[in-house]
């Protein structure tokens, strides 16, 4: 998939800060707060799902992301980290079974439920699942993919409603600085209420019926045909 960017400021539209619920244990007469123990850190930050977009049915078919509320031009839609990232290595063994392997049963779970086009018989789901659903992370010359929990549900089109582009970020609790990043998305005009948000694959006509199976029905490739 292409990567947009642009160089506009970013804005978002804030919700109301999230507080985690308080609970107080009592430890030879001294109270304690506590907070919820969270297993895993959050793919998405800040969260946006509920409060600015919801993912749901789409008249292109499967999900699609859409706008809960008008959506000014360069507002950041959606932050988030990806569910894996695959850097062929050339070894035999495929290193995305091993990755898929060893995500969270929920994480699995979300991988496993993005759309497999299987354009070639011979391919495993789970590279079906990368193929379909995947971009370009990292720094171009890696040739890594990323799948996304949330981004890789955002449908096509030829003259797409956002951009996006990922910022490489040292992870707070990584091993030696280890790199990690998060794919951005903004919109790049005024989004209505209800909305499709799209983004553009970075194929033509043919290249997105030999990739991902389907035919553009946006309103550039209804003009050309």
């Amino acid at each position: 998939m292409g990567v947009t960017t642009s160089t506009s400021t970013i804005s978002t539209i804030s919700a109301a800060t999230f507080k985690p619920k308080q609970t107080k244990l009592s430890i030879s007469d001294t109270s304690v707060e506590s907070f919820p123990f969270l297993e895993e850190p959050l793919l998405r930050l800040p969260e946006t799902i509920g409060i600015l977009i919801e993912v749901r049915t789409s008249p292109k078919g499967g999900l699609g992301v859409f706008a809960l509320c008008p959506i000014p031009p360069n507002t950041l839609l959606l932050s988030e980290q990806p569910l894996v990232i695959l850097t062929d290595t050339g070894t035999r063994i495929d290193p995305l079974d091993a990755l898929v392997s060893a995500l969270s049963p929920s994480r699995k779970n979300a991988f496993l439920s993005l759309h497999a086009y299987r354009a070639n018989p011979r391919e495993t789901r789970n590279r079906s699942i990368l193929y379909s659903n995947g971009f370009g992370v990292g720094k171009v010359e890696s040739l890594s993919t990323g799948v996304f929990e949330t981004a890789s549900r955002f449908n096509h089109a030829c003259v797409p409603n956002a951009g996006y582009r990922w910022e490489e970020e040292v992870e707070e609790n990584g091993e030696n600085g280890e790199l990690g990043g998060r794919m951005k998305y903004f919109s790049r005009r005024d989004i209505g209420l209800g909305e499709e948000i799209t983004v553009d694959y970075g194929h033509g006509l043919k290249g997105l019926k030999k990739f991902y199976g389907f035919e553009c029905d946006c309103g550039k490739c209804r003009l050309e045909t």
